[in-house]
């Protein structure tokens, strides 16, 4: 019977059918007169269908089902892959790379809706020695512009429970038609033919001679079998023994099912976008895009310049442009200008006086500046700008990330203008920010301390700041073109971070509390809402309100975001006091304790002869040092100009050094004094002219 059974399957195949896995089993008798298994029988199920697709209503004991299982993605794979090799060597017969990928996914075998709403009670049971068999159905255009679909059977390994990969080889056309839809059009397609073990109820006859036949007969027996294993609903079918003539018989089976799922764009998400890689030369990236996979993949940059905004200047005053990376969907905001950073420990700017071993020094000491600069970058306008991003052609079907440069570019030098006097040197600080060191040493006819006092002056400047420069800021390692940003060493052009917190207030009308963190004064210009990711108008004034260090005050129109954002800088007098400008910078003395200072006269512009002078004698009281001696300096029409260097404590050589001036003027009628104060560390030349004589 076997045999007989053998030929009538190859004869007449049924779809659900894959083969006999074993020997008949005849069936035993109910009291209904039906025909059903022997009670010895292995647990497998009938393959006559129930009433609802996925479900084998014969259950291995009563109340219970089988059911077959059907299959979804993970909504974030972590074993998901889509790996591209391109050799050296390999070329397609366009003369383009020749593409291997290996492509990775993981499955999770569920029960449909059709059977969770149509089997309320009793127990379910998947049915056994379930085998997947996974292929890859994959759209294509051919060479002579006919769509066609290609498919790829896939290698399956067990993960976990009910969870398995399963791995397709692409190779040539087909990586980067699968790499095109998993990424834009999202036609890729999975087709399962999943095998399974059960009985095929089989009603046998085997006619006697002149008995009517009906259909063909193999080695003598007639075989007439029921449902389809499951595949599609049905009556379910219970074999009676009344008016048959033959006997029922169960084969053992292996049955299959089949099953679609497309993929679509499951993989097209922030989670998955980095697996996206190519391996050439060694090397290995995230692929950027298609043209990757036409080209020979080198090093390449994923960033492009963002141009669906506009003009990113005018949109959003404080950035100069905006770079989008296509494979991690960053966008990278680089500022106008790069500034000293204000945190809550103040701004990160320091002075050191350190030893300087030269012989030939004049001063004994040299000055080291250093500073932290970070990205100038509002605030506000960085939140507008997180805002209007989610709204671009880039951001459909991902989130994309607002971030500032990481850093230097290495490969473009920077330079700070302006300054001549000294040496800059510039490192990569921590995150986005810059470090930018100064070096003021004794190389000049122009003493050090007398350098690093301009320098200072610079520093405060009111105006344009006559300490600027430009940095190279960092995109990735490959960008192919550098990316400026301007420095500006100003303590009234700053950059913050941290400095200010600001706290939403209950009750109406809203409004938000705004806490000065830092030791200096904070200038408030302007503030506003982020609510759900936007920037509501308007955006409120605050016309430069001093908040005053360690203090707080009440913002009004602002609080009913999430978030409220404030523009600031710092409160700086002006003109900024020598002493005052401690508040600013840290000094530090390290084994330098006197420095050597000139104080120097210049009466060049004085007429000797018109005014009736022969010398002028020049004495120097130093305030801070009245104990020490300073030799007394002589003025004439052929010594216009004189100087002498004292030591002087290094403190006083840059913070000020403030003097009385006595001055004896020797005329033909006699001579007269003129006592007056000044700073030689302000202003390095006592400038004497006419007005100061008299």
């Amino acid at each position: 019977m076997e045999q007989a059974f053998d030929e009538f399957l190859a004869a007449e195949p049924k779809h659900w059918l894959v083969g006999r896995t074993g020997d008949h089993i005849n069936s035993v008798v109910n009291e209904n007169r039906s025909a059903e298994l022997p009670a010895d029988a292995p647990l497998l199920p009938r393959l006559e269908s129930s009433s609802t697709p996925d479900v084998l209503a014969f259950g291995p004991f009563p109340d219970a089902t089988w059911f077959l299982p059907t299959y979804i993605l993970l909504g974030n794979d972590p074993r998901f892959a889509f790996n591209v090799v391109q050799n050296v060597g390999d070329v397609d017969d366009d003369g383009g790379p020749f593409n291997r990928a290996t492509f990775t996914l993981t499955l999770k075998e569920v029960l449909s809706d059709a059977v969770l709403s149509s089997v309320t009670s009793g127990q379910l049971h998947p049915v056994p020695d379930v085998q997947p068999v996974v292929k890859l159905a994959v759209p294509i255009t051919d060479s002579e512009g006919r769509l066609t679909v290609r498919t790829v059977t896939g290698t399956t390994a067990s993960v976990s429970g009910t969870s398995f990969t399963v791995t397709f080889e692409l190779s040539g056309a087909l990586v980067k038609a699968a790499y095109v839809h998993l990424t834009r059009s999202g036609e890729l397609r999975l087709e399962f033919e999943p095998t399974y073990s059960g009985y095929q109820t089989t009603l046998v006859t085997a006619p006697d001679t002149g008995f009517p036949v009906h259909g063909p007969i193999f080695q003598g027996f007639q075989f007439e079998v029921f449902g389809d294993g499951g595949n599609t609903g049905g009556v379910p079918f219970e074999p009676s023994l009344i008016d048959r003539i033959g006997g029922y018989v169960f084969f053992p089976c292996t049955a299959r099912y089949r099953r679609d799922l497309k993929v679509g764009l499951n993989f097209h998400t922030d989670a998955h976008r980095s697996r996206f890689t190519i391996t050439a030369e060694g090397m290995t990236r995230p692929i950027i895009d298609v043209n990757d996979l036409n080209n020979f993949a080198g090093q390449r940059s994923e960033f492009r310049e963002l141009t669906t905004l506009g003009d990113i200047s005018t949109r959003y005053p404080s950035l100069q442009r905006v770079f989008f990376g296509q494979a991690s969907g960053t966008v990278i905001a680089v500022p106008d200008a790069y500034g000293i950073l204000v945190t809550e420990q103040g701004a990160l700017a320091a002075l050191d006086s350190i030893v300087d071993e030269s012989p030939t020094t004049l001063s004994g000491c040299r000055f080291h500046f250093t500073f932290t600069a970070g990205p100038m970058a509002d605030p506000i306008d960085l939140a507008r700008l997180r805002a209007d991003v989610t709204g671009i052609p880039e951001a459909v079907g991902r989130t994309l990330r607002v971030a500032l440069p990481g850093g230097l570019d290495s490969r473009t030098p920077s330079s700070l203008q302006g300054f001549p006097g000294g040496q800059v040197a510039f490192a990569d600080g921590d995150g986005t920010n810059i470090q930018v060191g100064v070096d003021i040493s004794d190389d000049r006819p122009t003493p050090a301390a007398t350098l690093v006092n301009l320098f200072l002056q610079q520093l405060a400047s009111p105006g344009p700041a006559p300490l600027f420069g430009t940095v190279a800021v960092r995109l990735d390692d490959i960008f192919p073109h550098p990316v400026r940003s301007q420095l500006l060493l100003n303590l009234r052009r700053t950059a913050h971070s941290g400095d200010l917190l600001t706290t939403r207030q209950p009750g109406p009308p809203p409004s938000a509390l705004a806490a000065n963190r830092g030791p200096l004064h904070l200038k408030l210009l302007q503030c506003a809402d982020v609510r759900d990711g936007q920037v509501p108008a308007p955006i409120v004034p605050l016309g430069g309100m001093v908040l005053e260090a360690g203090q707080t005050t009440t913002l009004q129109g602002v609080g009913a975001g999430t978030v409220v954002e404030v523009s600031r800088m710092l409160e700086v007098a002006v003109p900024l006091p020598k002493a005052e400008m401690l508040k600013f910078l840290a000094f530090h003395t390290h084994t330098v304790q006197e420095v050597q200072h000139p104080l120097t006269t210049n009466a060049a512009g004085l007429n000797f002869a018109a005014e009736g002078v022969s010398t002028i004698e020049v004495e120097i009281t130093l305030i801070a040092n009245p104990g020490d001696p300073v030799p007394t300096l002589t003025l004439s029409p052929s010594h216009t100009i004189d100087f002498v260097h004292v030591s002087l404590p290094v403190d006083s050589a840059v913070t000020g050094l403030d003097s009385t001036v006595v001055l004896t003027v020797n005329t033909t009628s006699g001579a007269r004094t003129v006592s007056m104060a000044h700073d030689f560390v302000d202003k390095p030349i006592l400038v004497v002219t006419s007005s100061t004589i008299h």
